[in-house]
């Protein structure tokens, strides 16, 4: 895990984004997460781990098979990434991710608008990324703080 020059090692987004590191090698394998990260890579890993997981009803996908991500999949990730360094974002802002679609959403009233043009009905998730956002400065931080664990070697 490091942190320099403002670049995040892969190990350290998985930390900052609170996931285990295997959720950062399968986005960087899939292409979620290219180097060098930067603090929107932890917000796009978090969103990431989630969106991977959504099973819309009535579609079906067998456990086993390879699962390659869906277009509103990758257009949730670079969403969430894009608030990451939108100034407008703020601790409301949310992220609305809908079976063929996805919608960042901050004030009170675009998510009333939102609300009555989009949901009527319709199955959607609410994904806190404003928050997430708002909470990356204490992640980072915290990378800082970690000290790597020492290797301590039984007397011979």
């Amino acid at each position: 895990m490091s942190l320099t020059n403002g670049h995040l090692s892969t190990s350290a987004v998985a930390i900052a984004a609170g996931l285990s590191e295997s959720w950062a090698w399968k986005a960087r394998d899939q292409g979620v997460l290219h180097e060098p990260h930067f603090e929107d890579s932890v917000v796009a890993l978090r969103v990431y781990a989630f969106v991977s997981q959504i099973v819309w009803p009535g579609t079906r996908r067998p456990r086993s098979a390879r699962q390659d991500l869906e277009l509103w999949q990758s257009s949730a990730v670079e969403a969430a990434r894009q608030a990451a360094s939108d100034p407008r974002t703020t601790p409301e802002t949310v992220l609305w991710v809908l079976e063929d679609s996805v919608h960042l959403v901050t004030t009170p009233g675009e998510r009333a608008a939102f609300d009555l043009e989009q949901l009527d009905g319709r199955v959607a998730i609410r994904i806190p990324v404003g928050l997430w956002v708002a909470q990356l400065p204490d992640a980072i931080a915290a990378l800082k703080t970690r000290r790597r664990r020492t290797s301590t070697k039984p007397a011979a």
